[in-house]
């Protein structure tokens, strides 16, 4: 029985799947096995995973998305250790190695996670890299309740009876399911930090994708509030104030493009977060000007508060 599952989704993944493969069959540790769930591919996936023989498990199902996906792959785990790699993500060398040590040291130890760099389509770095954990290693329930604390599946290792215990992923999330789990995983033991950067993490353009996921963010913060009550105040504001953030950014980045009508539904979501906020109207109303009239300055307005 192999030590470790690695669990890999695709979703119309043909052009990247490959990269991410190859990427486990070049770590150092190699006590593992694969477990690629394809979910609903319309694309060349299938043909891309056949091409690996026996050297994978492929576990097929209608599109689903990523949570049903990644609890398929759990179900069908034999690994004491579980390990996600999203389909256009990558890892380095010692990812696997790294991780394992870390839960091997420690039986008190529920999840270990490694540093990611975050690159563009091109595989260029991005310019941004600040942590998404805001420079806290091993958090407590209680800093994860003051404001989200996030590490993508593709940066953790997970122990499977902890996965378990957890319940998988909440297939009702599609896109903050994977904070719902270091939560609830979090009540369970504490993380490690693996402070080497072992993950390349393709970085999206965030429109439409963020828009399309503000219902699963509502559901979040219920779900959250529902389960800790006034302990996640800090949760539940930070959070907003995040959202509200990438609605404005994406605003900003749209307009830059000549896309008013897009931009104008992301700060129509602003407003519904500041539905008193004289600032949130005009930048909506600036949406319906021709583009030379708008001020130069109006980017730098969008930046504030």
């Amino acid at each position: 029985m192999a030590r470790v599952s690695v669990i890999l989704p695709v979703h119309n993944g043909a052009s990247t799947i490959a990269r991410a493969l190859d990427s486990v069959f070049a770590q150092s540790f190699t006590d593992y096995e694969i477990v690629v769930v394809d979910d609903g591919s319309t694309d060349e996936t299938a043909s891309v995973l056949a091409g690996y023989g026996d050297r994978i498990r492929v576990i097929s199902h209608s599109n689903r998305g990523v949570s049903a996906s990644r609890n398929a792959g759990m179900r069908s785990a034999a690994g004491e250790y579980i390990a996600f790699l999203d389909d256009d993500d990558e890892w380095m060398p010692e990812m696997l190695a790294r991780c394992a040590s870390v839960l091997d040291q420690d039986p008190n130890c529920v999840l270990a996670y490694a540093g990611v760099l975050r690159v563009d389509l091109t595989g260029a770095p991005m310019p941004n890299q600040e942590s998404q954990t805001d420079s806290v290693d091993s958090p407590t329930l209680a800093q994860m309740l003051a404001r989200p604390w996030t590490a993508v599946p593709s940066q953790f290792m997970v122990r499977h009876a902890t996965a378990e215990r957890v319940g998988g992923f909440d297939e009702r999330l599609g896109g903050p399911e994977d904070i719902y789990f270091l939560l609830l995983a979090r009540e369970l033991g504490y993380f490690r930090f693996v402070p080497e950067l072992l993950v390349r993490k393709t970085t999206r353009a965030l429109y439409p994708k963020a828009l399309n996921r503000e219902r699963h963010f509502e559901l979040l913060i219920q779900m959250v509030r529902e389960r800790y009550g006034a302990r996640a105040s800090g949760f539940v504001r930070e959070s907003q104030r995040r959202r509200m953030k990438v609605m404005k950014h994406m605003a900003r980045v749209l307009m830059e493009q000549g896309r008013p009508k897009d931009a104008r539904r992301c700060l129509a979501r602003l407003i519904h977060y500041q539905p008193t906020s004289p600032k949130a109207y005009r930048r909506y109303l600036k949406t319906f000007l021709p583009t030379r009239m708008l001020h130069p300055s109006a980017s730098a307005e969008d930046s504030e508060a």
